[in-house]
């Protein structure tokens, strides 16, 4: 199953404090888009997406995390581009993990791409000890 872009919802979004990290990646472009999941902020100070099935109703429902899809060239700049990603998202270390997840972009048409997030095993801690975005924006910490 192939990925045809980034999905960035924290601190790689424009504004972010590591934005630049992914401009050196040298997109193509970034178009607001939203996925369906859980938004939290963590006491580290930087969020976390929980997968969820697709919400019933379009945003403003519940259920939506926002931020952009991220184009690429080709495959192989995606590939060197996660390459470059995973460490400071701690992929290695099992901080975050890559899926491939369904996004929605504002102009209404769909495509897959990898998204960082926590695994559904670690919402129970994430409901004790983070703070969940109901909203399902994190442009507030931008």
């Amino acid at each position: 199953m192939a990925a045809d872009g980034l999905f960035v919802y924290g601190t790689l979004r424009e504004g972010g404090s590591n934005h630049a990290w992914l401009l050196r990646t040298q997109p193509e472009g970034l178009t607001r888009a939203r996925v369906a999941g859980r938004l939290f902020q963590l006491p580290a100070g930087y969020p976390a997406l929980v997968p969820t099935p697709e919400p019933e109703a379009p945003p403003p429902c519940p259920g939506w995390v926002f931020g952009d899809f991220v184009g690429y060239e080709d495959e192989a700049e995606l590939e060197s581009a996660l390459a470059d990603l995973d460490p400071l998202e701690g992929v290695e270390e099992g901080l975050f993990s890559r899926e491939i997840l369904p996004v929605f972009l504002a102009g209404g048409q769909h495509y897959r791409a990898w998204v960082y997030v926590f695994h559904v095993e670690r919402l129970p801690r994430l409901q004790r000890e983070a703070v969940e975005l109901t909203e399902g924006d994190w442009a507030s910490y931008l």
